[in-house]
């Protein structure tokens, strides 16, 4: 059969699929080369996004939301100007499909587009949908989607959700940022650091890693200082264990104030995580000790930072040279964290084998020797 007549049936196809009154749209249309049918598609998805009966759940079933993301890239500026319409229309909307284009970097592929496009009605209604996707109401549960997204239900792989609070309540503890968004992204493609393992995550915030930790690991103990942290982060694994037995069994939660509190297990946990820790100069040595005293000879520590963040090399030389750590270095792969304006630097930490633990529980900071060289011990 010739390419011409497979380009005909499968315009025939996208054609019956436009017509078909069970489905909105198709990704099947979005995708065709039939520029009238994307655009009878997209005029049918709009009447649909206009009509106040119409069932948001419906369109989220349809998983088209990654091929109308791929429309952003498309030649014909006419189709490219109906999508940027449509997302300006359902992020106004400020529903769970804004929760889904969140998940999906809907925010970075629009700013790649808001970067290169001269087109004053694309630039409008590209502008205003980022602004609807990037708002962040105080209090709000935000749903976060992992994994492979399927484009048959409209489902991710994993899916979590997070109370959120107000800035006056803990700072910048209060809301999900692209950073832990990004390091859970991290922690479940690498299975197989965590799988088994007990982890300990420093700095929850409200537990987005520790949660992803949770549904790979054996058990995750998730620490944070301020009591409202600590109660929303018990909120928030309580209601994720009602979705997720693998959380419900793994996820505790704990205060831990590196300043002033004993660890938790010491020498106990195998993994150590934690998202943007290092951002205080005056608390390196503090976090150090605890990363220290808490893991297993063989254990590992993993974190992220922004490289904008005051502590980094005061963090390394600690780790390094009093507690004598080999501390790895990378830059954290922009794929995991696109929408940012700067890098993040990615630390795996390591004990150096020539340690043994001491028989020993404090977790002061001035109690820092707990280990010995190995020839010295043997004496």
């Amino acid at each position: 059969m010739s390419q011409k007549r497979l380009q005909e049936i499968s315009n025939q196809i996208s054609k019956i699929a436009i017509s078909n009154n069970h489905s909105i749209i198709t990704k099947e249309v979005l995708r065709s080369n039939d520029k009238d049918a994307i655009h009878k598609a997209l005029d049918k998805l709009n009447n649909w996004i206009n009509n106040p009966n119409s069932d948001i759940k419906q369109l989220e079933q349809t998983g088209i939301f990654i091929a109308m993301l791929e429309l952003l890239n498309n030649e014909d500026i006419e189709i490219v100007r109906h999508i940027v319409l449509i997302f300006k229309l359902l992020t106004l909307k400020d529903t769970i499909l804004n929760e889904i284009l969140r998940s999906l970097d809907a925010v970075h592929k629009l700013e790649l587009l808001l970067e290169s496009s001269y087109d004053p009605m694309v630039l409008e209604d590209t502008a205003t949908a980022i602004e609807c996707l990037r708002r962040c109401t105080p209090y709000s549960i935000r749903r976060v989607g992992l994994g492979q997204y399927n484009e048959n239900n409209g489902q991710f792989q994993w899916t979590l959700d997070l109370q959120q609070l107000h800035y006056k309540d803990v700072g910048v503890a209060w809301r999900v940022w692209d950073a832990g968004i990004g390091f859970t992204r991290w922690i479940l493609e690498n299975p197989q650091i965590f799988e088994g393992k007990e982890v300990l995550e420093l700095g929850a915030g409200l537990g987005i890693a520790g949660l992803a930790a949770g549904l790979l690991c054996q058990s995750v103990l998730m620490t944070d200082y301020t009591p409202k942290i600590v109660s929303t982060l018990r909120e928030n694994v309580k209601m994720n264990s009602v979705r997720s037995k693998l959380i419900r069994d793994a996820c505790k939660v704990a205060p831990l104030d590196w300043t002033k509190d004993k660890v938790p297990k010491p020498f106990h946990y195998q993994v150590i995580i934690g998202t943007e820790v290092v951002y205080d100069v005056n608390l390196v040595e503090h976090l150090a000790n605890v990363i220290h005293q808490s893991l297993t000879p063989d254990g590992v520590f993993y974190g992220t930072a922004a490289t904008i963040r005051r502590g980094i090399p005061e963090f390394i030389k600690c780790m390094e040279d009093k507690f004598e750590f080999e501390v790895k270095v990378t830059d954290f792969p922009k794929r995991f964290v696109p929408d940012t304006n700067f890098d993040t630097y990615f630390f795996e930490c390591r004990k150096r084998k020539n340690q043994i633990p001491l028989a020993s529980s404090s977790s002061s900071s001035d109690d820092s020797n707990q280990y010995l060289d190995q020839s010295s011990a043997q004496q």
